[in-house]
């Protein structure tokens, strides 16, 4: 298929007797880059995981690359690679053993296994028993095994939240790759910081509806969330030149404390601030900047709604 909408949702909803996990959700995502689904525990994100995956029977329609996942579930599947949280693979099987295992169920060449395990870094450890790997090597394993049939759309459940620091690092590299190579990634994920760097583009859901779909940047500016500077000049003379070229450059609910100017900015106005107070000849020893977070953003969304 080639339209732009890779994954389209219409009118989703699942309910379990009285509850609805999904109430009429509708949403599309575009072609290419990497999606965060989010939400607070209860929103509906693993039940919407679940009906992508064609793992649970739904009202709507939801078409992947154009194949619905109800009425043509043996194509649609096939354009979706999925990782899971904690990995599915059997510790007694060798790295090697594991991919082929999967790779015969899908009439994958082994020219194709052996790209993959060079792709995941994984090419050293082809004779070692999957048991034996750490938490992230295992996790690039399960990522070749979604790759085996090279779907368009890959969905990651929680992809770091097992893994520490480098190996985060390590597994948001492989992804940008991916990226890179046409791939759309649809991850769900509790770790917010992890959004802003892996992911273009957010779908939070709350109550079983979408609620927010946006950039991680033009979300900030639709809340009117804002930075918070903090700017230190010590030369006590100055402070009306430095409110004054503060206030110039566009920064809001000055605060002087001691020798310490606090603010909120717009975040694309620190630069200004900065050549401000320096024209104004105010000399800056120290300053520090607080960005806004999702946290914030979440709390401001979905304030007053019980969660």
């Amino acid at each position: 298929m080639s339209t732009n909408i890779i994954v389209d949702a219409i009118d989703v909803t699942k309910a379990y007797g009285d509850f609805k996990a999904l109430e009429g959700l509708s949403l599309q995502v575009e072609r290419g880059g990497v999606w965060a689904l989010l939400g607070p525990n209860g929103a509906g994100k693993t039940t919407f995981l679940k009906c992508l995956l064609g793992l649970k029977q739904f009202t709507g329609q939801i078409k992947i690359d154009g194949y619905d996942i109800q009425k043509d579930p043996k194509k649609a599947k096939h354009q979706i690679g999925y990782v899971p949280q904690h990995p599915t693979l059997y510790n007694d099987m060798t790295v090697q053993e594991s991919l082929r295992y999967f790779g015969d169920m899908r009439d994958v060449k082994r020219s194709r296994l052996r790209e993959l395990l060079e792709f995941v870094g994984l090419e050293l450890w082809a004779r070692q028993p999957v048991g034996a790997l750490s938490g992230g090597m295992q996790q690039r394993l399960m990522l070749a095994v979604a790759l085996l049939s090279d779907p368009p759309v890959l969905l990651l459940d929680e992809p770091t939240a097992n893994l520490d620091v480098n190996r985060q690092v390590e597994f948001r590299n492989l992804i940008s790759l991916l990226v890179k190579e046409g791939k759309t990634v649809v991850l769900t994920t509790h770790l917010l910081g992890d959004v802003d760097h892996i992911a273009e583009k957010i779908m939070l859901l709350n109550k079983g509806k979408l609620v927010v779909k946006s950039s991680v940047a033009d979300l900030f500016k639709q809340l009117d969330l804002t930075s918070q500077m903090f700017v230190e000049i010590p030369d006590a003379s100055k402070e009306q030149d430095a409110i004054s070229a503060l206030e110039k450059a566009g920064a809001n609910d000055i605060e002087v404390k001691g020798s310490w100017y606090e603010m909120r900015i717009d975040p694309s106005k620190k630069v200004s601030i900065l050549n401000n107070l320096r024209a104004k000849e105010c000399e800056i020893t120290d300053f520090k900047i607080e960005e806004p977070n999702l946290e914030d953003a979440f709390k401001k969304i979905t304030a007053g709604d019980g969660n």
